[in-house]
């Protein structure tokens, strides 16, 4: 891959988690969807103190809960997607990424979808048709951080 490429990629990778971020906050079920591949290996897992661990797997689970949960708290939150996104560790392959960062959310009082203060995140991510889809979200929500609470 050359350099050109290689920019291109990460370019494509980083607004996808911010695309998928933003349309998940946005409670817009069809555009959080495009980010993703469509398969029954992909997995969420997570965890916060809120809602303890998570454990998603395969598309249909997982665009089922999202559905419900947008539904059930339908109201957008764009201020959420405000966040900053630190430490970046981006590895890519021909057609497979791996990303690690830390985010930084603000306590929007979305009790629901909120996710404020420090969260390690993982994505790992596949490239079909010449697309990047994520197939593996992880987070880790410590919360409230002295680093900052997002901007």
């Amino acid at each position: 891959m050359n350099a050109i490429e290689q920019q291109n990629d990460i370019t494509a990778i980083m607004q996808l988690v911010a695309d998928e971020s933003s349309a998940f906050w946005n409670k817009d079920f069809e555009a959080w969807a495009q980010c993703w591949l469509h398969t029954a290996y992909i997995r969420m897992m997570g965890w916060w103190a809120r809602g303890g661990v998570t454990v998603i797997e395969g598309w249909e689970a997982l665009s089922d809960q999202v559905q419900t949960t947008m539904a059930a708290h339908p109201e957008p939150n764009p201020t959420a997607a405000h966040v900053r996104r630190e430490n970046v560790n981006l590895r890519i392959s021909e057609n497979m990424a791996w990303l690690t960062f830390d985010q930084y959310g603000q306590d929007t009082g979305d009790l629901a979808m909120d996710m404020p203060g420090l969260s390690r995140e993982t994505r790992i991510l596949e490239k079909q048709h010449g697309e990047w889809k994520i197939v593996y979200v992880n987070w880790l929500l410590e919360g409230e951080a002295t680093e900052g609470n997002g901007s």
